[in-house]
C-alpha cells in the first residue's frame, strides 16, 4: 500500500472515532437517510486465525458532497470551508458466528437535497470501514479493513493480513491504526506464519 494510501486511511481513522459522536462543524445540518433505498447491499465479514477475542466492532459507510457549490459560503475572515463534506453512517454488524459477522449497506443511504439554501447537496458513497479492538481500552491497536464503494457495487471481495503480535496492542505504538496488506508476503519473512486475517465480501442484498 502506498504512504499516500496510508495516509488517506490513517486520515479516515481519525475521523470515525469521532464522526458518529460528534457534530464539529457549526453548519452541518442533519442530513436525511434515504426511507427506500435501492442499492443496499449485505456485507459479511469474518476473521480467520484470530489472536484472541475482539469485543469491540464498529463500521461505519462513508458519503461525501460531491459539489461544493451547495454548501455555505466559506469563513469572510480566513475564506476556508468550515462544513465538513464527509458524513457516515453506522453499519451495524450482527454476530453470526465465532469470527464471523453481517450487516447492510445502502450506498444511496443518505437523499440529496438542499440543506443550507444554496442548492441540491449530492451525496457519493466512498468506502465501509469496519474496525476491531480486543476490548476497547486505551492504547490498543485498531485492525482496519475497509471496502470502497466500487468494490461493494461491484461485489468484490478483500481479504486483509495483519500479524498477530500486535493484538492487543503494539508496545512501542499505542492506538496504533493497523491497515494490514493484502498479500503475506508483504510482512517480513520471519511474520508470515503469524499472521491473521480479515476478509470482507459484499453481495445484493435480499429484497
Amino acid at each position: 500500500m502506498s504512504t499516500s494510501c496510508r495516509f488517506v486511511l490513517s486520515l479516515l481513522a481519525a475521523l470515525l472515532a469521532s464522526a458518529c459522536s460528534s457534530d464539529s462543524g457549526a453548519n452541518k445540518p442533519e442530513y436525511k437517510k434515504n426511507p427506500d433505498p435501492k442499492q443496499r447491499r449485505e456485507i459479511s465479514v469474518v476473521l480467520d486465525n484470530a489472536p484472541g477475542a475482539f469485543a469491540v466492532v464498529d463500521a461505519t459507510m462513508q458519503f461525501d458532497i460531491i459539489n461544493m457549490d451547495c454548501l455555505p459560503p466559506a469563513e469572510p475572515s480566513s475564506g476556508v470551508q468550515t462544513t465538513p463534506t464527509s458524513t457516515f453512517l453506522p453499519i451495524v454488524l450482527i454476530k453470526a458466528s465465532d469470527g464471523s459477522y453481517k450487516g447492510e449497506v445502502a450506498l444511496d443511504g443518505l437523499l440529496d437535497g438542499d440543506y443550507f439554501g444554496q442548492g441540491v447537496c449530492k451525496f457519493k458513497p466512498v468506502v465501509a470501514t469496519t474496525i476491531f479492538k480486543a476490548t476497547g481500552a486505551d492504547g490498543e491497536t485498531r485492525f482496519i479493513a475497509s471496502l470502497s464503494a466500487e468494490e461493494i457495487r461491484e461485489s468484490k471481495s478483500k481479504k486483509i493480513y495483519y500479524w498477530r503480535g500486535g493484538y492487543p496492542k503494539e508496545a512501542k505504538l499505542p492506538n496504533y491504526p493497523d491497515y494490514g496488506y493484502g498479500d503475506p508476503m508483504e510482512f517480513k519473512e520471519g511474520l508470515r506464519d503469524d499472521l491473521f486475517s480479515i476478509r470482507m465480501a459484499p453481495e445484493v442484498a435480499p429484497p
